[in-house]
C-alpha cells in the first residue's frame, strides 16, 4: 500500500510540475489515487515562494525583483501546463465556433493572439498584486493556502463531472481514479482551505471564498455551454482563474484592513 501511495505521488508530481521525481511505471493501481496528491504540488510552491520572499526581505531586495521571481517561479514549477490551459482555453472561447471546433481548438499547440493578449493581462495583474503583498505582507498565507485550494477544487472538477473527450490527460486520469474515495478526500481539503483562510482574517476570507464560489458558477455554466464537460486545459484555466483572483484579492485588502 505504500508503495502504491508513493508512485502515486510521484505520477502526481511527474504530471503536474517540473519537480525532478524518481522514474517509475504507470498503471491504473499507482493512478488511482494521483490525484490525492496534486493539491500538494501547490504546497510546495508556497513553500518555494515563501523562501523566496525571506531571501528578498534579508537583502532589501525591491518589491519589483521579487514580483517578477513569484510570476517566474510559478510557471517555472508546473512547467506553465494550467496557464497552457488558460491560453488554450481563451482562444477557443473567443473564437466563437461551436462546441466541437472549441474542443479542437483546445488540443491545437498553436498559441493565438487573444491568449497572448490575455496571458500578457494575466501576468500583468499577477506582478501588480504579487508587489502589493511584498509590502503588505499580512494576507500572504492566504495567497499561499489558495495554491492548495485551487489545485483540491482543479482535481474536484475532474473527478466529479464528465468529461469533455475520451482522450487526453483528465479523462486518463479520471477513468482511473477511485472517485468516490477522491471525492471525500478533496472535499475535505477544500473545507480545510476555508477553515484556514477564516483562521488567517475572516474578512480577507468572506471575500476569496465568495470569489471562490462566484467564478466557479461562472466557471460551471461555462464549461457545460461551450464544451460540454471538463478537460485538463479547462480544468487549468480554473486554477489559473483562482489562484489569480485571490492573489488580486489579498492584495488590494491587504492594503486596507488593518
Amino acid at each position: 500500500m505504500l508503495k502504491t501511495l508513493f508512485e502515486s505521488f510521484v505520477a502526481a508530481f511527474s504530471m503536474y510540475s517540473k519537480l525532478p521525481m524518481p522514474q517509475i511505471s504507470w498503471n491504473d493501481k499507482n493512478m488511482r489515487y494521483s490525484f490525492v496528491f496534486f493539491p500538494f504540488v501547490g504546497i510546495v510552491i508556497a513553500l518555494i515562494l515563501a523562501a523566496l520572499l525571506a531571501v528578498c526581505n534579508y537583502y532589501y531586495f525591491s518589491p519589483a525583483l521579487f514580483s517578477a521571481f513569484a510570476v517566474l517561479m510559478t510557471v517555472l514549477i508546473t512547467g506553465g501546463i494550467h496557464l497552457d490551459g488558460y491560453c488554450d482555453t481563451i482562444d477557443a472561447l473567443n473564437s466563437h465556433k461551436d462546441r466541437e471546433e472549441k474542443l479542437r481548438i483546445l488540443k491545437d499547440p498553436n498559441v493565438g493572439a487573444f491568449a497572448l493578449i490575455y496571458t500578457a493581462a494575466l501576468l500583468l495583474v499577477q506582478f501588480a498584486a504579487w508587489y502589493e503583498i511584498f509590502l503588505t505582507q499580512h494576507l500572504l498565507f492566504i495567497v499561499f493556502i489558495s495554491f492548495f485550494l485551487s489545485r483540491s477544487i482543479g482535481a474536484m472538477v475532474v473527478v466529479a463531472f464528465p468529461c469533455a473527450r475520451t482522450t487526453g490527460l483528465a479523462s486518463i486520469f479520471a477513468d482511473y481514479a477511485s472517485k468516490k474515495a477522491l471525492r471525500i478526500i478533496l472535499a475535505v481539503f477544500i473545507l480545510f482551505c476555508a477553515c484556514a483562510m477564516v483562521y488567517i482574517n475572516v474578512i480577507a476570507a468572506i471575500f476569496a471564498l465568495l470569489f471562490v464560489m462566484i467564478s466557479f458558477l461562472w466557471f460551471y455554466r461555462m464549461m457545460k455551454r461551450e464544451f460540454g464537460g471538463i478537460t485538463g486545459d479547462l480544468a487549468g484555466f480554473y486554477i489559473v482563474i483562482c489562484e489569480t483572483g485571490i492573489l488580486t484579492i489579498a492584495a488590494v485588502l491587504g492594503g486596507i484592513l488593518p
